[in-house]
């Protein structure tokens, strides 16, 4: 919980949450909370889930955009000292919209081992 607190208060004065833009879940019918859900089970804040839609690397996956935080990403930013924590996670979102609507968050694992070895 420490190093989400550290993150959450880096994100406040990073001058890049300005191009942001508004970041909200998408609510199908049969599972509204899918995403909050998620995000507990994987111990995801909202905060992890904004730096992965400011540097992640976006690529397109069936339909939808995905936000890969890798090292390369976290490099030259102000979250360089939790790369080993921010390493893997994944973002998909539904592609085309200007205000990004959120599918799912994840913890992609042969990313998050790439940097282990």
């Amino acid at each position: 919980m420490h190093k989400n607190r550290q993150i959450s208060q880096i994100m406040e004065s990073d001058a890049n949450m300005n191009h942001l833009g508004t970041l909200t879940p998408v609510c199908k019918s049969k599972d509204c909370n899918h995403l909050q859900r998620r995000q507990q089970q994987r111990a995801i804040s909202n905060a992890m889930i904004q730096i992965a839609v400011m540097y992640g690397e976006m690529q397109t996956s069936h339909g939808a955009l995905t936000f890969t935080l890798q090292d390369k990403s976290l490099q030259h930013t102000p979250y360089w000292r939790f790369i080993d924590v921010l390493r893997g996670l994944r973002v998909v979102c539904v592609a085309g919209l200007q205000n990004q609507q959120i599918l799912t968050a994840y913890w992609h694992e042969d990313t998050k081992r790439r940097g282990r070895k």
